[in-house]
């Protein structure tokens, strides 16, 4: 079990890394949204809980709208525990910095994350993705 565990836990740390260097390209939400569950959980600083791809989308594109250009965060402090076989709690801090119309944003951030190991698929499902 153990390196069951272990082997997956850096299957997810992988995946983070390479998430958020799709994130910062800022380019389009597929490639994301493949790995949002469709009920997903958000929350970012600013808004309001909301649910779903199709709400995800919505943010994703109001949010590119007010910026220059690509963003960048740093991702720092992984802690990865599995609550029950296959069910991840992840959290981790961010520094954010984003290049928008009217200021350079440069925030740390705390994220935490609900995450299924799809066995089938061999990939991760984001259930839930809370910024603060």
């Amino acid at each position: 079990m153990e390196k069951v565990q272990k082997g997956k836990i850096e299957k997810i740390e992988a995946f983070l890394e390479k998430w958020f260097i799709y994130f910062d390209q800022v380019d389009e939400s597929s490639f994301l949204t493949k790995y949002l569950s469709e009920d997903v959980k958000m929350k970012f600083p600013g808004n309001d809980l909301f649910t779903g791809h199709e709400r995800f989308n919505k943010w994703f594109a109001e949010s590119k709208s007010n910026l220059l250009g690509n963003t960048a965060h740093h991702v720092s402090e992984i802690k990865v525990s599995e609550r029950s076989e296959n069910h991840f709690d992840i959290s981790f801090n961010v520094r954010y910095v984003a290049p928008m119309k009217h200021a350079v944003v440069n925030l740390n951030l705390k994220e935490d994350w609900k995450l299924t190991w799809d066995i089938v698929k061999d990939e991760p499902v984001i259930t839930e993705y809370i910024v603060s």
